[in-house]
């Protein structure tokens, strides 16, 4: 192999390594995707995201954007805090997870729970139904097949379930393919299984 055909071949190595480095940070570290950046509680902001919008709960008044609920907090400051019960909002955000309990439908989204009112058409916040936890996870998991997590650093079941919900929006996005969605393309299904599979074990789990 000559001079030039070396330096050729190295620098082909190089960027298929830094290729493979960016994408493997992708998969392993989705919570830094700009779709996936929402606001944790207690972050504190100056300015309001563009298109939010104003709810009132009782004699209270918070801004709604994307799943995230913003309370005034002093002069041009705002602070995320826990979605107030009995909150209504007429869209939900991305990533939402629907399913029933008995005949009443429930809907999922950004570690919060609704429930439709049919009169109004809009979603209002409530507290953790009884057996949410495990229609979650059955919904989240579909089209997954036998897919078992295990956690690897010490997780707690609550941190899995968050992580696992976090994955579940990041497959989602990745591959077009929503298991808790009705008209789901099964094709894509093994598509869903890999990325959600390659997202919790970038997290810290064994996933077999």
């Amino acid at each position: 192999m000559n001079r030039k055909t070396w330096i050729v071949a190295v620098a082909a190595v190089a960027t298929a390594g830094a290729w493979f480095a960016t994408a493997g940070d992708a998969l392993a570290q989705p919570g830094r995707r700009e779709h996936f950046s929402r606001p944790s509680f207690g972050h504190e902001v100056h300015a309001l995201p563009e298109g939010h919008v104003t709810v009132r709960v009782g004699g209270n008044f918070y801004h709604y954007h994307d799943g995230v609920f913003y309370r005034p907090f002093g002069p041009d400051r705002f602070v995320v805090v826990g979605a107030p019960l009995g909150a209504r909002i007429r869209v939900l955000p991305f990533g939402y997870v629907s399913f029933f309990l008995g005949p009443r439908q429930y809907f999922y989204a950004n570690y919060t729970y609704y429930w439709l009112d049919p009169r109004t058409q809009e979603y209002v916040v409530v507290a953790e139904p009884n057996g949410a936890e495990t229609a979650v996870s059955e919904a989240t998991a579909a089209g997954s097949g036998d897919v078992f997590v295990y956690p690897k650093q010490g997780q707690t079941d609550e941190q899995r379930d968050r992580d696992r919900y976090d994955c579940y929006l990041w497959a989602v996005d990745q591959t077009h393919f929503d298991p808790s969605a009705a008209a789901a393309d099964s094709a894509k299904a093994g598509d869903y299984r890999r990325a959600l599979a390659a997202c919790l074990e970038g997290r810290g789990y064994t996933v077999k």
